[in-house]
This record gives structure tokens, sequence and C-alpha cells, in this order.
């Protein structure tokens, strides 16, 4: 199996976004997603796969990206924060 980096940005609309198509995602994320800056690029490290439960206990697979933070960090992020921005920067 081969592996790469890819890079993803944060949704530009996404609070409406999380609304229409993610509502079981926490509104917390909303906060989350503050660290990143819009339309900037941010490579995926890892990927590991989540299942998410909503308000009815219904299961959702999902998945969380590894990515750097403005802050020098590196968070475990829900992937629906995020959209596909290509496999070079």
């Amino acid at each position: 199996m081969n592996s790469g980096i890819f890079y993803v940005k944060v949704r530009d609309n996404f609070e409406q976004d999380l609304q229409n198509f993610f509502p079981y995602i926490n509104q917390q994320y909303t906060e989350i997603s503050r660290n990143f800056l819009k339309n900037k690029l941010y490579p995926v490290l890892s990927v590991k796969d989540v299942t998410i439960f909503d308000d009815d206990e219904n299961s959702i697979d999902s998945a969380r990206f590894l990515v750097p933070t403005e802050n020098n960090n590196f968070i475990w992020v829900h992937a629906e924060i995020f959209v596909f921005a290509g496999l070079t920067n």
C-alpha cells in the first residue's frame, strides 16, 4: 500500500454546510474550525476512521484528519470541516 500527503482547506460556508449536510456534527466544531485560515491548504498527515453517534443514537461512519494548526500544534479534526484541495500545494 502506498501513502502520501494530501491537502484540505476549511469549507467556504462551514456553518451552513454543517446545518445542511452534517447535522450530526457538534456545534463545538465551529469553534475548532477557527484554528484554521480560510483558503489556506493544510496537509493531512494521518487519517483514522471513527463512528459518530447522533442525538437519536444512530451511528454515522466518518473520519478524522491529523493536521497542523496555525499555532504550530497538531489536532485530530473531523473530516467534515474540510474539503479536498489537491495532492500538492
